[in-house]
């Protein structure tokens, strides 16, 4: 028998990607459905009410101006179809919010939990997870809150894989959400040293590493699901002529890891610009790349027989 393991990341709050993730299990005849890392959104927009009933917003580098309730609603699914959150306030609920960055961080989180618990309400309604493995991951960008949200899901046939191994055909599969250091200083990131040690001890959960699957979702270091424009101090990105320079930036930890014990594939995420395929050794790896705010569902097909990967294909849509 041939499993065939629909696998995608850094979905980032994008509604309209999570649903097209789940509709793909039907189309491609996937009995495995990964959405590996980084779930959750990174953008607030107050949507704000005034005293002569329209509402305005800043998003998409405009000002919005809605007069009813229906635009208003149409530019909320706008919003969450580009993984932004938003959340309807007047004028004072406003000034509450740029005056005070914990209430601003405190409604982030209950809009994530919220949208996540949504989404995970949609994908049990929509899949059979009791013939289907599938598997939703924390990345680096995820607060810790999420995860409990998607063990609230794990009766109803929901794979958490960061606190156990699960196995695709006769392969093994140990997870990770960490990365290496980023200049943004995420949740869920490691210096190379500790993570190498992280890794160590989760892969040796595994009765035969070189009969394996690595899910990490930081990419190994120099290759070419790894390379991320080259930014400044300031985090600007650094031009030549006008033309973006790019560098490697993933995980040497993960790498060493991959080169030592050379499992079958290696699934990552992590860097979006970098979506692509290469060897370490005669271990595949794949990172699909994300283009979440425009909508874009991107991923790799991966086809596993016993111990044997027999195919593997990049799709997007």
């Amino acid at each position: 028998m041939v499993s065939r393991i629909f696998f995608s990341v850094d979905v980032h709050g994008s509604t309209l990607v999570w649903r097209k993730w789940i509709k793909a299990q039907e189309m491609y005849k996937a009995n495995v459905l990964v959405l590996s890392g980084d779930l959750t959104g990174k953008v607030l927009v107050p949507i704000v009410r005034h005293s002569d009933g329209s509402w305005t917003a800043r998003y998409f580098g405009s000002r919005w101006v809605m007069k009813s309730e229906s635009e208003v609603a149409a530019f909320e699914e706008k919003l969450e179809g580009a993984g932004a959150y938003y959340v309807r306030v007047d004028e004072r609920e406003l000034e509450e919010l740029k005056n005070n960055p914990d209430l601003v961080n405190r409604v982030m989180v209950e809009k994530m939990v919220e949208r996540m618990r949504k989404w995970l309400e949609l994908l049990v309604s929509k899949v059979d997870t009791r013939s289907v493995t599938t598997v939703v991951m924390p990345g680096n960008d995820d607060e810790w809150v999420i995860d409990d949200v998607i063990k609230e899901f794990e009766d109803k046939g929901v794979v958490y894989p960061l606190e156990k191994v699960f196995t695709v055909e006769k392969l093994e599969v140990a997870s990770s959400p960490y990365v290496n250091p980023t200049p943004w200083k995420t949740p869920r990131e490691k210096d190379e040293k500790d993570l190498e040690k992280y890794l160590e001890k989760l892969i040796s959960k595994l009765s035969d590493p070189s009969k394996s699957i690595f899910n990490f979702h930081a990419p190994p270091y120099n290759t070419m699901l790894d390379l991320a424009p080259k930014l400044t101090k300031d985090l600007r990105v650094v031009t030549v002529a006008g033309v973006p320079q790019f560098e490697h930036v993933g995980s040497k930890a993960v790498r060493k890891v991959i080169e030592k014990y050379q499992p079958v594939i290696g699934l990552h995420g992590h860097i979006h610009e970098s979506g692509g395929q290469d060897m370490i050794g005669r271990t595949v790896v794949v990172n699909p790349g994300s283009e979440y705010s425009e909508g874009v569902l991107k991923a790799y097909i991966v086809e596993i027989e016993g111990e044997r990967l027999v195919n593997y294909y990049k799709i997007e849509g």
